[in-house]
């Protein structure tokens, strides 16, 4: 992942941190959150030149080992989530939700925006 893309993360954490207020007991589960939360330092993405040599079955197979891959990271994370929401007060469940609610409506609105320009062009 990209230096920035590392400081937005950690920096998104540590507002939401603020923002939960956790106690000191609840410490432990944050720290197993945060790191369910990890992004990998590498994408799944193949070499272009090697994905371009490859043929349409092996490109097709690769592709389903990279999604294999997003499905497990998804998963994990889906746990760590739901691990740590469960330490969660009524009043720190609220502003997980909401904070939660912002973070997904963000990235789906840049992901639907990024299809229609891609749609545009093609």
């Amino acid at each position: 992942m990209h230096h920035h893309g590392v400081e937005r993360h950690a920096k998104h954490l540590a507002q939401l941190k603020e923002k939960l207020n956790l106690s000191g007991q609840q410490d432990d589960a944050w720290k197993s959150f945060t790191q369910a939360m990890q992004k990998p330092e590498h994408s799944a993405r193949p070499d272009r030149l090697a994905f371009e040599k490859m043929t349409t079955p092996e490109r097709l197979e690769q592709m389903q080992k990279m999604r294999q891959q997003r499905d497990v990271l998804m998963q994990k994370r889906a746990d760590g989530i739901q691990l740590f929401y469960a330490q969660l007060s009524a009043e720190q469940k609220t502003v997980f939700d909401a904070q939660s609610l912002r973070h997904m409506s963000r990235m789906h609105g840049g992901m639907h925006a990024a299809k229609m320009d891609h749609a545009k062009h093609h």
